[in-house]
């Protein structure tokens, strides 16, 4: 088999027209789209399927001997939700607009996960039987846009393997590093009384306020570090308030979330937790006599795998060899990466499409060139890694 458009773009077509937008979460669809897939391929997959939850089943299928090496090819089978009523056409109706394809999850990450499985069967099914390479190992993972286990699971469950990539759209290039990401929410407690008579109460905005003076100046150290791919470097921001409960009642509570984007390599969360508390307590120190309560409400790992890993040289000149120019970049999103590099499992991110301009947007899009380059670098990178003549 060779890697053509039309066979890229139908399984496209297959995939973003099993609707499984998350909330609420229904990804069997698209899991039995690609098992009757897999089980019409020339390949001999031996296929896994493992319900986390009622019609939320993660998909493992293994081709190849793994005693000559072992790739995982990964992403998650979930798209967001759309809103049928902003979209042109129909969100889960493949469609063609000049060069483009456009339909919900095609570029995040329904149009990878299609190029994974067209360019693993072209590698596995140019081999003769004297010349098996090693496995070739697909994940589908349910639950990836909420934060969920898919992933974590598959990687339990595949073991060991040499590397892994996994399809987010990076533009064709080769994301290496991902921000973490810490989310508390800050509740501070005054005590209410009427608006004519503010100094009955304690006001609470006004608390929170100088509580926010606190964070301000520690988001302003925070921004002073760098990293050399990610950017523009950790960042913490106020991304929710809320306060008051009338027009003229002194409010007698106020909150806040912040979100802190932390680098790879950092230290444990309870040590940023303890720094927003002191950036609390510094700006609380010359505010109204209010309380606080800080509690975080989400945990995501930073994770970065080196550049000069063998993954990377290796994807990047897979891209080379089918005339694409990769750079080595950073991610400004959460991915599963973050479930497979603590693992020991080196992971990259490489897809069509952009999380600026693609993911995640009405009339979702990704253009069909860029499709298909993406399943030709997939190949090659089979090639690169578990080809018997490989010499690397």
């Amino acid at each position: 088999m060779n890697v053509t458009e039309s066979a890229v773009v139908e399984l496209t077509r297959t995939l973003v027209e099993c609707p499984s937008p998350n909330p609420p979460g229904s990804e069997a669809a698209v899991v039995d789209a690609l098992v009757e897939r897999l089980r019409e391929s020339p390949v001999d997959w031996v296929l896994e399927r493992e319900e986390l939850e009622p019609g939320r089943p993660n998909l493992v299928a293994r081709a190849g001997d793994p005693e000559r090496g072992r790739l995982l090819l990964t992403g998650h089978t979930d798209v967001v939700p759309a809103n049928a009523g902003d979209w042109t056409g129909h969100p889960y109706e493949l469609r063609r607009d000049g060069d483009r394809l456009v339909g919900r999850g095609v570029a995040d990450m329904k149009g990878a996960l299609a190029a994974k499985v067209v360019a693993a069967e072209a590698f596995l099914t140019t081999r003769g039987e004297s010349d098996e390479p090693g496995e070739v190992v697909l994940g589908f993972a349910v639950d990836e846009e909420r934060g969920g286990p898919g992933t974590e699971r598959i990687a339990e469950a595949v073991g060991d393997v040499d590397a892994a990539i996994i399809g987010e759209p990076t533009d064709l290039h080769v994301a290496i590093a991902q921000y973490g990401a810490l989310d508390w929410e800050l509740v501070v407690n005054g005590r209410e009384s009427h608006s004519g008579r503010p100094d009955r109460g304690i006001n609470a905005i006004d608390g929170l306020r100088c509580a926010l003076d606190g964070v301000a100046d520690l988001a302003g150290e925070v921004a002073a570090e760098n990293h050399p791919i990610l950017e523009p470097g950790p960042t913490i921001t106020v991304t929710q308030i809320e306060g008051g409960s009338a027009p003229h009642v002194v409010p007698g509570e106020a909150r806040a979330t912040l979100s802190w984007r932390t680098l790879p390599e950092g230290p444990e969360p309870a040590a940023y937790d303890e720094r927003v508390r002191e950036a609390v307590e510094s700006g609380l120190a010359d505010a109204p006599p209010v309380e606080f309560e800080l509690r975080r409400t989400m945990t995501v790992d930073a994770a970065a795998v080196d550049a000069d890993h063998p993954l990377v040289r290796r994807t990047v000149d897979a891209a080379r060899d089918v005339g694409i120019e990769s750079d080595i970049v950073g991610f400004n999103a959460g991915s599963d990466t973050r479930y497979l590099i603590p693992r020991g499992i080196p992971a990259v991110l490489f897809g069509p499409g952009t999380i600026e301009d693609d993911a995640h947007t009405v009339d979702e899009s990704v253009a069909v060139g860029d499709l298909l380059a993406t399943a030709r670098v997939y190949e090659r990178l089979l090639e690169r890694y578990l080809s018997p003549e490989s010499s690397e």
